[in-house]
């Protein structure tokens, strides 16, 4: 009967669960799919409300997961006279307002330190350029029965904020959407949240351009026609291997944003917007393509950028990869084809919505669809450098072409940031690969401990903080519950936990709270949560990492490519690369131990510094060499020609030719994404060292081996006794001699690292060994001393004999020798096919990456030295056999292996950037002179 009536119960549960979901599902879908909100359920819920203030939707979409989400359901309104004067203290800050109502009346606060973060009368609409206002801390609205009540000005939370680590990402496709089959989300605009009036916008450099110096060769030597002709040969394969691409592309995966070359098939990783097609429009014309150019662009006609199967546009990855195509291909085309230019506009302004945050820092991950978008919002906490830092040559070749000087102001309050910071960061001239952009410091208790923000959030908190998201109300009442209770887990923390707590304690600890409680009610003015701060490291991080590879790599870049773009107009990007390249060539430059010891080379390692202020640790030192970090070359070798910084061009050949060196010493001849590499004790001079490479390949060598007891058969407990009849320290149980081996093996390691001076920890392990022995003996004696006679008198000896089980005879295990050091780093070498000076393969993958052909063509043309031809052509060949697929060239996964196995991916890079690099290469020096062309997206 009870199991009935609790199955019964379970049943009832269960209708109430199917239930809810089916009437959710139909009210928009809560999941990340259609990221609709809080405020979307309460949209709904009043849409037949008679509230005057309200908004009804009329347009409806559809949205891939099936569900309805009514579209445009944002509407501006005034103000009433009772909003302006709700919360008096808040109507100093926003001397110009603006207001963003949702359907369902609730309005959006604004952060109380958004004043502070930038100028008022740039963030905040003037008279002239803007009439609509800002909201208030609150808003009086009446509800159904007119009757007037106060709501929180809370902007929208989507349900996609709370898991921005799964899908917060550059490459992420939506499986399993069909366009045919449903209606479509389409972007549209917004009012912003955080305007800059028009006065206030920063404008283009104006003036005569400066006088950059040539960075070509000045006289190429005059080739033999033998020479020509072998040259032309080796263009027209790379051409060849260029259209089979192409054709590839456009037979199997057209319109979308990438081929897998091996099936057949495509993905769209990048929003779904032909991102390969786009990428590739340069290129096409370059290669003189015109055929396969004009129907690109006939495609490129028919793209929908305000609209995508992705709620969330990675800007970076669409910034470089579709503004910069487009931008790119009409400056080459000779501004013919002004559907490129239209398109680039199109996309520029919905990235703009991006920008609206506080400080104007872009969010790199921008959820654009209404619901969301409508609501005020911050850029992260924490932001992947190279991906806010690398937005400035496209925005500002199209507001050159567009002369809306708006796409420049978004890049160059960036800059003007970067700028501030550059000299405070824990390596003056850097900036750490993790960048806090949301331009709100939290307070500092939230972050010191993380136990404290653990506990914080254990409490079931209803006013916790989210920085990408502008709550009701950033400055939280010191009299609040959520305030005390932060304040006991703080103090809490301060305890000292190494001595026993006391009544007295309790009584303290009491006082305290009561006392905190009495000076909180005492005070009314509320505490900021949230103090205006510029670009910082992440909060609640331990270590800053510095480096100029992947995750930085474009920041570094595009400082003397702006520079070049703007005239030579803008002295600050001059000053900042200057920086960077001084403090690069300090802290991050080392010398890789190879066997060839006339040939060197150098690498950008990373090294992490820690956050902690007067912190005596010593930085940590990671002698990587990835291929994201072969621009380098190329950069330090345009920096060294413009700014006359003649010492930094052979910086830049040995940065070069390492990349170089990592193609030659893979078994495919193609370089891994990243290894690790065994640095030269001196820069000047640097024999090989095998000893010291074997140390690196078995850092922890010699392993210390437990001592094995005689014997492996599984023993009874009376086996166990009986043993320790015969003394000595073989009567220990295993239990203790694990303990003595764990304590033995502890000391030698602290030993080894200098932390101890003495076996005091052996000496006691020994002594508790021998206790251990002694205790276990004298049992195992009193156990023995009473006979099976003595407890039964009527049992026979036989009776005993055929009672006694027999025990198994297992021979002793002897384990394997432990192996030399040598031993040992010959067998990985054998296994991983390492080449000397390598200690690791990090990243074993070829990508298909244009980062080194790119400064091996820099460094040609700069140089004229056929060294480069000759090694990048061997580059080619390696790359051209070991990728070749069915319908184009595939990423491989394993560059170490000798049959390469095809990860099925060729990104856009490969067509856009890699083959045209080698192109160029072997072209005529004069062909796009990087005298007349900024080079990335070939940018004039």
């Amino acid at each position: 009967m009870f199991r009935l009536r609790r199955s019964r119960v379970f049943l009832i549960l269960a209708v109430f669960a199917i239930t809810a979901l089916y009437h959710f599902t139909s009210f928009g879908n809560l999941g990340y799919g259609d990221q609709t909100s809080v405020e979307r359920l309460k949209s709904l819920a009043s849409k037949g409300s008679k509230d005057s203030t309200s908004t009804s939707p009329t347009e409806n979409d559809v949205t891939p997961g099936g569900s309805t989400v009514y579209k445009d359901a944002v509407t501006r309104k005034e103000p009433t006279t009772g909003d302006t004067s709700t919360d008096a203290s808040n109507s100093d800050k926003f001397p110009d307002k603006q207001t963003a109502s949702s359907a369902s009346s609730l309005s959006v606060k604004h952060a109380d330190e958004d004043s502070k973060t930038v100028k008022s009368e740039e963030l905040s609409p003037s008279t002239e350029d803007q009439d609509a206002e800002e909201p208030t801390g609150l808003k009086k609205t009446t509800d159904s029965n007119n009757e007037p009540h106060t709501v929180a000005k809370t902007p929208a939370e989507p349900v996609i904020e709370t898991i921005p680590e799964i899908h917060g990402q550059g490459r992420f496709e939506i499986i399993g959407a069909d366009d045919d089959k449903m209606d479509k989300i389409h972007w549209s605009q917004l009012p912003e949240h955080f305007p800059v009036p028009n006065k206030s916008l920063i404008p283009l450099p104006t003036g005569k351009a400066k006088a950059i110096p040539k960075i070509q060769h000045s006289k190429f030597p005059n080739e033999t026609s033998e020479e020509k002709a072998a040259r032309e040969v080796k263009l027209d394969t790379i051409k060849k291997t260029f259209a089979f691409s192409w054709d590839g592309y456009r037979k199997n995966a057209w319109m979308q944003d990438e081929l897998t070359p091996v099936s057949g098939k495509y993905r769209n990783p990048f929003c779904g917007w032909a991102a390969t097609l786009v990428d590739s429009l340069d290129s096409l014309w370059m290669l003189g393509m015109e055929a396969e150019f004009e129907e690109a662009v006939q495609a490129v006609g028919k793209l929908d950028f305000t609209t995508s199967n992705r709620n969330d546009l990675p800007l970076f990855e669409v910034t470089i990869r579709y503004l910069g195509g487009l931008v790119a291909a009409y400056d080459l085309a000779g501004s013919k084809y002004k559907v490129l230019l239209d398109k680039a506009v199109e996309l520029a302004e919905v990235l703009m919505g991006a920008f609206d945050t506080p400080n104007r820092m872009p969010m790199t991950l921008y959820f654009w669809k209404p619901t969301f978008a409508s609501q005020p919002h911050r850029a992260k906490t924490r932001v992947v450098l190279a991906e806010i830092g690398s937005l400035s040559l496209e925005f500002t070749r199209l507001a050159q072409i567009t002369k809306e000087a708006k796409y420049y102001d978004a890049i160059a309050r960036i800059t003007d940031e970067f700028e501030k910071w550059q000299d405070n960061t824990k390596i003056p001239g850097l900036w750490p690969i993790q960048v806090d952009a949301s331009g709100c410091k939290k307070p500092e208790s939230n972050y010191d401990a993380p136990m404290a923000f653990s506990a914080q959030k254990s409490f079931g908190s209803t006013n916790e903080q989210h920085p990408q998201i502008l709550s009701a109300n950033d400055a939280s009442s010191p009299g609040g519950k959520v305030g005390n209770e932060t304040n006991t887990v703080e103090r809490s923390l301060d305890v000292d936990h190494d001595r026993p707590a006391t009544k007295d304690d309790e009584g303290v600890e009491k006082r305290q709270v009561s006392a905190d409680r009495d000076s909180s009610t005492e005070s009314a003015k509320p505490k900021p949560d949230c103090v205006a701060q510029g670009l910082n490291s992440p909060p609640g991080g331990m270590w800053d990492d510095f480096s100029i590879n992947g995750m930085a790599d474009s920041t570094y870049e595009y400082l003397p490519k702006e520079y070049m773009l703007l005239g030579g107009l803008e002295q600050k990007y001059q000053t900042m690369y200057e920086m960077a390249a001084e403090a690069t060539k300090k802290h991050l430059l080392f010398r890789p131990m190879i066997e060839d010891e006339g040939r060197s080379l150098l690498v950008a390692g990373q090294v992490s510094r820690s956050t902690k202020p007067n912190a005596r640790r010593d930085p940590i030192i990671k002698n990587e060499l990835q291929h994201l970090g072969c621009f380098a070359g190329g950069m330090f070798a345009v920096g060294a020609k413009i700014f006359d910084r003649k010492d930094e061009l052979d910086v830049a050949k040995r940065l070069t030719d390492a990349c170089v060196w990592a193609y030659e010493m893979t078994t495919t001849g193609m370089m891994p994404e990243s290894c690790l590499i065994v640095p030269c004790v001196d820069m000047e001079v640097c024999p090989f060292n095998k000893t010291l490479w074997y140390e690196k390949l078995d850092p922890y060598h010699p392993r210390p081996r437990p001592q094995t007891p005689v014997s492996q058969s599984p023993l009874a407990d009376d086996d166990k006794d009986s043993s320790a009849l015969e003394g000595g320290k073989t009567g220990s149980s295993s239990s203790n001699v694990t303990d003595v081996y764990a304590m033995k093996q502890a000391a030698l390691e602290k030993r080894q690292l200098g932390e101890i001076e003495n076996d005091k920890l052996i000496e006691t392990g020994r002594e508790k060994e021998d206790e251990s022995g002694e205790k276990a003996g004298k049992a195992a004696k009193e156990t023995a001393s009473a006979s099976p006679a003595e407890e039964d008198p009527t049992r026979t000896s036989a009776e005993d004999a055929a009672a006694e089980p027999v025990i198994p005879v297992v021979e002793a295990y002897t384990p394997p020798p432990i192996p030399s050091q040598e031993e040992y780093a010959l067998s990985r070498i054998r296994d991983e096919k390492l080449r000397p000076g390598v200690a690791k393969i990090t990243g074993s993958r070829y990508l298909l990456r244009p980062e080194a052909i790119e400064s091996v063509f820099i460094m040609y043309r700069i140089t004229g030295d056929e060294y480069w031809r000759s090694k990048g052509w061997k580059m080619f060949k390696s790359i051209q056999n070991a990728t070749r697929a069915e319908f184009g060239a595939s990423a491989i996964a394993d560059v170490m292996s000798s049959k390469p196995y095809p990860a099925d991916e060729m990104e856009s890079f490969w067509l856009a950037e890699t083959l045209k690099y080698f192109y160029l290469l072997f072209s005529e020096p004069d062909f796009y002179s990087l005298d007349d062309y900024v080079l990335y997206e070939i940018l004039s």
